[in-house]
């Protein structure tokens, strides 16, 4: 994915990638957490080479180290693009490019995935248009501009663009990217999509049942327990399996 690194300096104070439009949802209202790396889809996973990331507080740390590495993580949904709002990343850098917004995409509402729309607001020129990814030929055929602009692909729009062309689209997953090609480090503080922003977590598990004691219960997320002898009972069952 081909970026440009001439706005690292504006990025480096931190900044929100946000795509707006007359047609989108309003802002997030609800908030949620996604536990790292248990909410992601293993399907569209693409951690590659020295690429990494780990959660940071409730932000999650993205880092490139090699024009080779990249990093991308989806969360599988099945939301109407009409739904989908104004996704933004607000993302801290550190140093380098900034990660893209991308929604896996099934344009004709067959099922099928017809690509990736990908929205890179902090690359020059490219402001609020999502360019497709991978696009398969029904896919393309239904671009609200299909030649011209600067972008990676002759397939483009901005997110209203798209909702027009393509009225029966679905979201299959929403997420980020950062490589290859672009190197970056920073922090993506929040996600937001249909509604809701998104921090990051990892979750809690207590090791023993010795652990539930001095409410060492109420710390675990996965699972959640009512009370201590929940939380020693499931020990048990565990021993009897």
């Amino acid at each position: 994915m081909r970026r440009s690194t001439a706005v690292a300096g504006a990025l480096a104070a931190g900044m929100t990638i946000l795509f707006t439009g007359p047609a989108a949802s309003a802002a997030p209202t609800a908030t949620d957490t996604l536990y790292v790396p248990d909410d992601f889809a293993p399907a569209f996973r693409a951690v590659l080479g020295t690429g990494h990331y780990e959660v940071e507080g409730t932000g999650l740390r993205v880092t490139t180290l090699t024009s080779a590495d990249k990093v991308a993580e989806y969360v599988a949904t099945n939301t109407p693009l009409d739904e989908a709002g104004d996704p933004t990343l607000d993302y801290v850098a550190t140093s380098g490019a900034a990660p893209g917004y991308q929604l896996v995409i099934d344009l004709d509402g067959d099922g099928d995935r017809d690509g990736i729309l990908v929205g890179e607001p902090t690359v020059p020129g490219y402001g609020e248009n999502w360019w497709l990814a991978s696009g398969t030929t029904e896919g393309k055929a239904l671009a609200p501009h299909d030649s011209g602009g600067i972008f990676n692909t002759a397939w483009y729009g901005t997110l209203d663009e798209w909702r027009a062309s393509a009225p029966q689209a679905d979201v299959l997953a929403f997420g980020f990217s950062l490589g290859r090609g672009p190197v970056g480090d920073g922090v993506i503080e929040s996600m937001s999509f249909a509604g809701t922003t998104y921090t990051f977590a990892q979750h809690v598990r207590v090791p023993s049942k010795q652990a539930c004691k001095n409410g060492g219960w109420a710390t675990s997320t996965d699972p959640v327990f009512r009370n201590q002898g929940e939380c020693v009972s499931s020990f048990a069952k565990a021993a009897e399996r």
